[in-house]
């Protein structure tokens, strides 16, 4: 009769369980129906329950959002499987590219200033508001995406290993599953080309000579810091339908006053570029008329 008892509560608890982590409410006339998720690379948001029949065991494993942030390599295991897998298929494709000029940050997060000189800072505002610009693109269903997603030309998305991630991080909503990868401050040139489609700096600065009654500017140094990229995936269907691209390139150059601007001189400036490129993908085949 005790062993009898100790089952039967072990079975109701692992019910409880399955019925509280499902969202379902139950009572004697209805059913709880069961969505099975097959994913390829399983994460620890997943909550895994099991009941050992033998040993009237239940087993339910857990992890908090703290405890999920420090599994940075499975997050990182599932970031490479899928947005590898991006151009397979046969997914229309949108594509939209923002632009923006900003002031650098330091360790602590707080913006520093473009320059000392206010008739600079005013300049550089100026620019923002015309020199940069947004864009976009698309690719329709059943097109080869290779051409048209970093990296272009390749057959991959990404190449980018453990070591040169400073942190995956997960967040669940729903089916919407959203991973963010961090690359490490600074990330090398030859890192970011492991999975951006790498920008001559040069080509961008040359839109600063709008600007040449005004200033010239020296050869700059740059830093590629704070870099993400952030993968979305759908859980039940486990497809990718969205890509963010995040790239700041910190920038310190010499900037020298001409014409109206001679009397300031030569003048120290960092400022920071951010380029973010998304891409929203749809694997329904759409409909023709002779669907219909």
């Amino acid at each position: 009769m005790k062993k009898s008892l100790t089952l039967f509560a072990a079975v109701m608890l692992v019910c409880a369980l399955v019925f509280s982590f499902a969202g379902c409410s139950y009572d004697e006339e209805e059913t709880a129906e069961t969505t099975t998720i097959f994913v390829k690379s399983p994460l620890p948001t997943d909550i895994t329950t099991s009941y050992d029949e033998e040993s009237n065991v239940v087993t339910d494993t857990t992890y908090s959002p703290e405890a999920l942030a420090a599994n940075s390599v499975p997050i990182f295991e599932y970031f490479n499987l899928h947005i590898n897998e991006a151009k397979q298929g046969k997914a229309s494709a949108d594509m939209s590219l923002r632009r923006s000029l900003g002031k650098v940050t330091d360790e602590n997060g707080e913006s520093l200033p473009i320059s000392e000189n206010k008739y600079v800072n005013a300049a550089f505002s100026l620019l923002d508001s015309y020199m940069l610009h947004n864009g976009g693109d698309s690719a329709e269903y059943g097109e080869d995406l290779s051409s048209f997603m970093p990296i272009k030309g390749e057959s991959y998305v990404s190449r980018l290993t453990m070591d040169e991630i400073e942190l995956a991080t997960c967040a669940d909503n729903g089916t919407e599953r959203r991973i963010t990868v961090t690359l490490k401050t600074p990330a090398l040139p030859e890192t970011i080309e492991k999975a951006y489609d790498m920008e001559n700096i040069d080509d961008i600065l040359e839109e600063f000579k709008k600007a040449n009654k005004y200033m010239s500017l020296d050869k700059p140094v740059i830093s590629y810091d704070n870099c993400q990229v952030i993968l979305t995936t759908n859980v039940e269907t486990d497809e990718v339908t969205a890509i963010e691209y995040i790239k700041n390139i910190d920038v310190k150059i010499n900037v020298t006053g001409e014409g109206k601007m001679s009397e300031i001189s030569t003048v120290p400036v960092q400022f920071r570029l951010t380029n973010t490129v998304s891409y929203s993908l749809n694997h329904e085949e759409p409909t023709t008329l002779a669907d219909k």
